[in-house]
């Protein structure tokens, strides 16, 4: 079948059938679909969540060449893009995506290197200078800070994509990023640092003796 949309020129589609009424069925409901998406000011066509992320990822690009973006920006967010990002959602249409599915994303992020496809990776290749370097797998969930950044790339991704007409609401990503355990010793309480202060005062009084073992006079203890 062929079908025109205002402002978006003329799709051509395949109805996988040789059944006549079987086809103009699909087609009916083909043209109804790409109507009701022009009209909510979408895409009559439909967009992998991939191919939406490679154009996210072109604009990017063009926003490092012109200097409105940094420079490192033009490597590290694609790459986060391609590893994480289309790795997890990949063919799903973008406008299918959920805050479910975010949901889901996250904690397939958080064991991406352990348990995910990321425990297969032996090395991770990078460019500096100009030359192509390798570094080794860290096997452990993503620290805090690393899950807050691409929490901003993703948003920023999926915001980008309403605004081209590929989604119509993003959905809301309240990913809550996971701190780790704190093991940090405990505080000393008020008793202990009255004990501290208390020897440390008391040792200002005894002879104090310097590397070579002679005694330090009484005017510099105190420093």
């Amino acid at each position: 079948m062929r079908f025109s949309t205002k402002g978006q020129g003329q799709f051509k589609r395949s109805l996988d059938t040789d059944d006549q009424r079987e086809a103009e069925r699909r087609a009916e409901a083909i043209c109804y679909e790409a109507t009701y998406r022009a009209k909510q000011g979408l895409t009559a066509k439909t967009h992998t969540f991939e191919s939406v992320a490679e154009a996210y990822i072109a604009q990017i690009l063009r926003e490092v060449e012109r200097g409105e973006r940094r420079a490192d920006q033009g490597k590290s967010e694609p790459a986060v893009i391609r590893r994480h990002f289309v790795g997890y959602f990949g063919d799903k249409p973008i406008d299918a995506v959920t805050e479910a599915d975010l949901e889901r994303y996250a904690e397939w992020r958080r064991t991406y290197w352990t348990e995910g496809p990321g425990k297969l990776v032996t090395h991770i290749e990078y460019e500096r200078d100009g030359h192509r370097l390798r570094r080794p797998v860290q096997r452990s969930a993503p620290s805090l800070s690393r899950q807050r950044g691409e929490t901003v790339v993703l948003r920023g991704l999926l915001r980008w994509a309403a605004r081209q007409g590929y989604m119509k609401t993003p959905p809301e990503i309240s990913i809550k990023a996971l701190r780790s355990p704190n093991n940090r010793r405990p505080s000393f309480e008020p008793h202990e640092f009255a004990r501290l202060e208390a020897v440390s005062l008391s040792r200002l009084v005894d002879p104090i003796m310097d590397a070579s073992g002679t005694e330090v006079r009484a005017s510099d203890r105190r420093t």
